[in-house]
């Protein structure tokens, strides 16, 4: 299982500054043999060099904070003495990289390291994490999967024709990362099981539907209606009698939604010229009225359909047209009366979706053919539930459980409904378990075998089933279509040129708008502007429909950019964007009519690319004003890839001091005088200062209440900005190479459900450099990723350490430790 923290984009690789410049040391790539012997030298010098220069340095000028008993900001830098030490923490080494390199780190307040010693230490830890062998990647791998909210709702949509909503029962997912598809974080607590259970009974009665009543029916008795005493009365101990205008009920627990048909099997007594009316109705709805022309001697059976809505509903059945005339001379009393006997409720009725379509459409009416033909509906239906083929084992059990469901007054089509219910609660429907292309064969044989484990612990290919679905999940958020799943039976979508094939046209598919919603959203952090509320007295009409239109711009843009196959660079200035009248008004544009979102140039209104979306500049603002901070750390993390140091216990926030005064750029300012506050903010603030001409909900303005807007920034290399617009260039020139590491991990990190391990920098290197000959375009980003080692293979044994070579030489007195 992958133990490691996110990778947060962190070989920066920085000499002085916080400029992108390339200092000496890269990932050592020559051959397989070489490079192992090679990559174990350097681990053993690395740590020779740590024990002999880098640890007296650290010890000197670090260890009042970071040593021993001393953990400000969670860093210890003590503890360090094995090379397997050194390994384990990475993640705290590429901290140090990042502070050291910019020189956040030592504070002002403390020792300075000169500059020789400054150099030694960036790269004695850029030796470090660059220890690993490209020649032999280590695939990693990822925990089963269960599906998630969003998968789960998508794959019963396309593997039964039903649209079921989960989010409404089921519990919200665990975010890892980043992303809620993240292996590690998705559990499956005891509340999600019994939702599940629910869920599939509820989905397999929607689905499996009895050719000829549907599979909902209901019979109820005359008798067993409820009515008015004044209108009504049992008669004859089988039929409900109406005997004036009005109506009796019954209470009804529709299972779905459909059209339903009402079967009402009735007599009347007749009156006057007119026939008997009755009239069938749902409370709330309009009624259908049916004539009863017959006599109590000849009862009959009228028919209507009714829409019907999930949940309690009431049916009514009433006397529409009473007429009660009494007896004169030579003429008999008159007396209209309705009589009921039964009604019966059937439906849904023409639901023939995809699983009837597909499984059904042909089921026999003989006895003797239905077990063959069950036999063969439960392999084809549970290959495509298991995304691979079902083996004898599971299909015998099925039919066993077929067979026992079936029986006594149950029907064919229950039992095929019991199996159904019961794949969809199957480990093997509700996780993707990754199986290397070596024990699928095994597999099918060893019914007992754990997915999860292999025989051997070396990287393997991921069986063609295997990686179907995880291209799948990947771009669609959904199970693999007829097209993956035949080409993975033929086992040719391992083939580089056909794997490409299916990415180009899984991208060019609707279902491929997942990519948006799902990871481009959450990479964005879109999901969370529907929990960000500005103050509605400063800020009014920012409401729940605004917020939203606000997210649909982003949306739509990322969209487009896919649909067009345009660089990813685009994203940081796009001098477009997609808005309707609402969102045009908010941005000051008068040229907008309608709510529908419209293709719109932004560029004369001072926008570019996502950053001046009013949804990331909602997302990250307070609700009563802008916060620099918070839209700086917003970008580091995104868009460039590093994450800033937690604020120091000992800070005092910005709102507490009451002795700051002035514009918001004054006050942070003032606020990061304070030593301890000065290192967090001296990027952070820089960036977020860029875009103060936008308020807390995104509009435009120059003034920042009685003073006029500052957005200049100085980033602690030098590099210099004024406004939005510049800022946004130097990310897309200056730092170029950091958003675009940052946004291949990201995608990485997605594509493979699992956070990165050291040994993904040597894909992320080759991925980064491969974009730009391609001119970053999205479809080749994509490509990469999935035709990287990472996301087609897995280590079954999970992440190892390159360890040196010379192991059969390994004594007590081992530079490397071991």
């Amino acid at each position: 299982t992958s133990s490691s923290d996110l990778s947060r984009c962190w070989r920066l690789r920085l000499v002085v500054g916080f400029a992108s410049i390339a200092i000496a040391g890269s990932v050592f790539r020559g051959s397989s043999a070489v490079g192992q012997e090679a990559a174990a030298d350097r681990l053993i010098r690395v740590q020779r060099e740590y024990r002999e220069k880098i640890r007296p340095i650290l010890e000197q000028t670090c260890g009042d904070c970071h040593w021993g008993e001393n953990d400000d900001a969670g860093v210890n830098l003590e503890p360090f003495e094995s090379i397997d030490q050194l390994l384990d923490s990475r993640k705290l080494w590429r901290k140090v990289l990042t502070r050291v390199s910019a020189r956040e780190m030592p504070p002002e307040d403390a020792e300075a390291l000169t500059d020789e010693q400054h150099q030694q230490v960036i790269a004695w830890v850029d030796d470090l994490l660059n220890s690993v062998d490209c020649t032999n990647i280590n695939a990693g791998r990822v925990t089963i999967r269960r599906l998630n909210r969003t998968e789960y709702q998508n794959t019963v949509r396309d593997l039964l024709g039903i649209d079921y909503e989960p989010a409404k029962t089921f519990p919200g997912d665990d975010v890892g990362y980043g992303f809620d598809n993240i292996a590690d974080v998705l559990s499956l607590p005891p509340r999600l099981l019994e939702r599940y259970m629910t869920a599939a009974e509820n989905i397999a009665t929607r689905a499996v539907v009895d050719r000829q009543h549907g599979q909902f029916r209901k019979r109820i008795r005359g008798s067993d209606f409820k009515g008015s005493k004044q209108s009504e009365l049992i008669y004859n101990d089988r039929f409900h009698m109406i005997f004036s205008n009005g109506g009796i009920t019954h209470a009804l627990n529709v299972p779905q939604a459909g059209k339903y048909r009402i079967k009402v099997t009735a007599l009347a007594t007749q009156a006057g010229t007119d026939a008997t009316r009755m009239g069938i109705s749902i409370y709330g709805q309009p009624r259908r009225e049916v004539d009863v022309p017959d006599t109590r001697e000849k009862p009959a059976v009228y028919s209507t359909d009714l829409d019907l809505a999930a949940g309690q509903q009431r049916l009514e059945i009433s006397l529409v047209n009473d007429l009660n005339v009494a007896a004169t001379a030579g003429r008999p009393r008159e007396d209209r009366n309705l009589y009921i006997k039964s009604v019966q409720l059937s439906g849904p009725i023409n639901t023939e979706g995809t699983f009837f379509d597909r499984y059904l459409k042909d089921f026999p009416k003989k006895a003797s053919e239905q077990s063959k033909f069950v036999k063969k509906l439960l392999k084809s239906f549970a290959s495509r539930a298991y995304r691979r083929p079902v083996t004898d084992r599971e299909l015998r059990r099925l039919m066993s459980l077929y067979q026992k469901s079936s029986r006594g007054e149950a029907t064919a089509i229950d039992g095929i409904r019991v199996c159904v219910q019961a794949i969809l609660m199957s480990h093997s429907f509700l996780y993707k378990v990754e199986t290397p292309l070596a024990q699928s064969a095994s597999a099918a044989t060893n019914a007992h075998a754990d997915p999860a484990t292999g025989p051997t612990s070396k990287t393997q290919l991921l069986d063609d089933f295997r990686l179907a679905t995880r291209l799948s999940y990947f771009l669609w958020s959904t199970m693999p279509d007829n097209e993956l799943f035949w080409i993975a039976k033929a086992g040719k979508l391992q083939q580089p040129e056909i794997l490409t094939q299916q990415v180009r046209r899984m991208l060019a598919d609707p279902k491929a708008t997942a990519l948006v919603d799902n990871f481009a959203a959450q990479w964005l952090q879109l999901p969370k502007l529907s929990k960000v509320r500005p103050d509605p007295d400063l800020f009014p009409g920012v409401d729940r429909s605004m917020r939203q239109a606000m997210a649909t711009e982003t949306k739509l843009l990322l969209k487009d950019l896919i649909a067009k196959d345009a660089s990813v660079l685009d994203l940081l200035d796009a001098d477009y964007s997609f808005i309707n009248e609402r969102l045009a008004t908010h941005y000051g544009i008068d040229s907008v009519k309608g709510k529908e979102f419209r293709k719109v140039n932004v560029a004369d209104f001072r926008r570019s690319g996502i950053i001046s979306h009013a949804s990331i500049l909602t997302l990250t603002s307070n609700p009563t004003r802008t916060s620099p901070v918070k839209r700086g750390k917003w970008i580091m993390e995104n868009l460039l890839g590093e994450e800033p140091p937690p604020p120091d216990p000992d800070a005092v926030p910005l709102e507490d001091q009451a002795e700051l005064t002035g514009t918001t750029r004054e006050r942070m300012i003032q606020h990061r005088e304070d030593p301890n506050c000065a290192v967090c903010h001296q990027v952070m603030d820089e960036l977020g200062f860029a875009l103060e001409n936008f308020d807390a909900v995104g509009r435009w303005r120059e003034m920042d209440e009685d003073h006029p807007v500052d957005a200049r920034g100085e980033l602690p290399d030098g590099t210099t900005f004024d406004g939005a617009a510049a800022m946004q260039n130097v990310i897309a020139t200056n730092m170029q190479a950091k958003f675009i590491r940052c946004l291949t991990e990201k995608m990485l990190i997605y594509a493979l459900g699992r956070g990165l391990e050291y040994f993904d920098e040597c894909t992320i290197d080759e991925i980064a450099e491969h974009l730009k000959t391609e001119d970053h375009r999205f479809s080749e980003l994509v490509t990469q990723v999935v035709l990287s080692k990472p996301f087609r293979e897995v280590n079954p044994a999970g992440p190892t350490r390159l360890a040196p070579a010379a192991t059969n030489n390994s004594t007590s007195s081992d530079p490397a430790g071991r």
